[in-house]
């Protein structure tokens, strides 16, 4: 059971961002360049739940480059206490990606209210996630994605995270 949960911490948080070719010798109209995306995680495990959300917006600037905004909700709810605590957290996240073919580098700025454990006061969070990916083309538009961040501004007496490290995997569209 334990494996099986650990497989959907690993599996579920898609975070689809839609990459779509652009060609710099033709001319490209706004919608053509612009892409939606979205994803969702699941966790859990003996006295812990986390459900998230994930709706993004990029642009592809080049045929490499591309940038965008994400907007993110997470609850997480401790129930092996009591009273059970909950936790939401919910922000803004800009940004940047650079293709080099199957490779990319990625980079992420989040600004993240949440509140204390066991009150409602909240206060801000800042992280700036950094990594290389690998993107596996799935037809002619998708693609599975696995990226791993790093969390330059990590402080481990003060962060809400348990580590600065981030793995994500995806699927585009």
């Amino acid at each position: 059971m334990k494996v099986f949960i650990f497989s959907l911490l690993l599996v579920l948080p898609v975070l689809a961002n839609a990459q779509r070719e652009v060609d710099e010798d033709t001319p490209q109209k706004f919608k053509d360049r612009v892409y939606f995306g979205g994803g969702f995680g699941l966790g859990g495990g003996t006295g812990y739940f986390s459900v998230s959300v994930n709706p993004i917006i990029g642009y592809m600037i080049t045929p490499q480059f591309s940038g965008g905004m994400g907007i993110n909700y997470q609850l997480l709810s401790y129930t092996n206490v009591k009273p059970t605590i909950n936790i939401n957290q919910y922000g803004i996240s800009p940004f940047l990606r650079y293709n080099f073919d199957q490779l990319f580098a990625y980079g992420e700025y989040n600004l993240i209210s949440t509140n204390y454990i066991g009150s409602d006061q909240r206060y801000f969070v800042d992280r700036l996630l950094l990594g290389l990916g690998y993107s596996q083309p799935l037809g002619s538009r998708g693609g599975l994605n696995v990226v791993g961040l790093y969390d330059v501004l990590y402080k481990n007496n003060s962060s809400p995270f348990p580590s600065p490290w981030v793995v994500r995997a995806y699927f585009t569209f």
